[in-house]
């Protein structure tokens, strides 16, 4: 019997010390920097403890080739340390400061994982929430809550972070598990929603309707050259509407894709409600003589440039003359593979007169410069000279 117990004592003892680490570090500077300097300790130690645990599993194909398979690398900051650490000071040894860092991974794994529970806890009832927010229809409120989900899912997986460098994490602790659902949830409601664009000489209006009706409150946005230009909620009919001002943000002829405004980070973009709107401006009231001073790939794409932006050019005699010299600072980068060049355009038809720039890369100098020419500020060139006619 007494064998029995003394075995037993002897294993909890050995689990014990499995679960204890610590470090001791010395210093000259002060009693902190010891304590950083064991800090930093525990936290190698923990990572090689880690590292031996999360083995390199290796493989031989049948024609002899080797490979190996990390299973898991974790690399343990400080920081996580620094939450379930203990700190003693000792007495100095040779004018050394002392600081030993303890702590008990088996403690600091269950604490982590009672935030966990807390956490999912919080976004199991923000699930029900959102839910609820989308069978009412009201998008407003489910944006709002979706925000703060999206806060409650960061600290889960900063939490399970941490734990993965202490324990293998199991597959239902994962977040795809817990959003999962709720994401099939969100996408299989919002494909009941309808989009109508109707682009007038004024604006563009977008209606997002389902099945009872016009949706209040619904984000839309307005996106071209992957960068978006303008967001708009609807109103009470379910119409959204974007000032043609806004629509020609960055080019008075062109196309912008209109979406729903809801890309969420957990829970994916709903793009099955999305339309792609071709516009145009006015063109000027007369046609120029386009006289470029400039390399000439990017005076090519002046001339392009110039006739997407209303501005017609034509190399004929008799026409009014529209000059352009173009001035460029370019720079190849440190293994030549990119250039960077910013063009600058001082324009003059008549009177009018402008001076813009705009940067863009290029695989080459030539490149850069066309890529720097299609960013200059289209219309603004068509507001200085689509009524510089003589």
């Amino acid at each position: 019997m007494k064998r029995i117990v003394l075995a037993l004592l002897f294993a909890f003892v050995a689990n014990a010390s499995a679960a204890m680490l610590s470090y001791t570090a010395y210093s000259k500077k002060s009693q902190k920097d010891a304590d950083q300097l064991a800090l930093d300790g525990l936290a190698k130690q923990l990572r090689s403890k880690v590292e031996s645990e999360f083995a390199v599993t290796t493989t031989e194909d049948a024609k002899g080739n080797i490979s190996e398979t990390v299973s898991s690398k974790k690399k343990v900051s400080t920081n996580i340390v620094i939450k379930g650490a203990k700190l003693t000071a000792g007495a100095k040894q040779d004018g050394k400061f002392v600081s030993t860092a303890t702590v008990d991974t088996e403690q600091m794994a269950s604490k982590i994982r009672v935030d966990l529970n807390t956490i999912n806890d919080k976004m199991k009832e923000l699930d029900k929430i959102i839910r609820s927010d989308i069978l009412n229809g009201d998008y407003r409120k489910m944006t709002l809550d979706m925000i703060d989900l999206e806060k409650q899912a960061d600290e889960y997986v900063l939490n399970l972070e941490n734990l993965s460098c202490l324990q293998k994490i199991p597959p239902e602790l994962k977040l795809e598990t817990t959003l999962g659902k709720l994401m099939e949830f969100v996408v299989g409601n919002m494909a009941a929603l309808k989009m109508e664009t109707d682009l007038t000489s004024e604006a563009l209006m977008v209606t997002i309707t389902d099945v009872a009706g016009p949706v209040e409150y619904f984000p839309i946005a307005l996106t071209q050259d992957n960068k978006d230009l303008a967001h708009e909620k609807t109103n009470a009919e379910g119409v959204a509407i974007f000032p043609l001002a806004q629509v020609k943000k960055k080019k008075p002829t062109g196309e912008v894709t209109v979406h729903a405004d809801l890309n969420f980070k957990y829970v994916r973009k709903s793009d099955f409600i999305t339309q792609t709107v071709s516009y145009s401006s006015e063109k000027s009231a007369c046609t120029f003589r386009l006289m470029c001073d400039g390399p000439t790939e990017a005076c090519a794409a002046m001339q392009k440039y110039l006739n997407d932006a209303g501005i017609p050019t034509l190399d004929k005699d008799g026409l009014q003359q529209i000059s352009v010299k173009l001035s460029t600072v370019d720079k190849m980068n440190s293994n030549k593979s990119l250039c960077t060049s910013r063009v600058t355009a001082v324009m003059q038809a008549g009177k009018a007169q402008l001076t813009i720039d705009a940067q863009g890369v290029g695989r080459d100098r030539d490149a850069a410069q066309v890529k720097a020419v299609t960013k200059l500020n289209a219309t603004k060139i068509y507001e200085t000279f689509g009524k510089a006619c003589k």
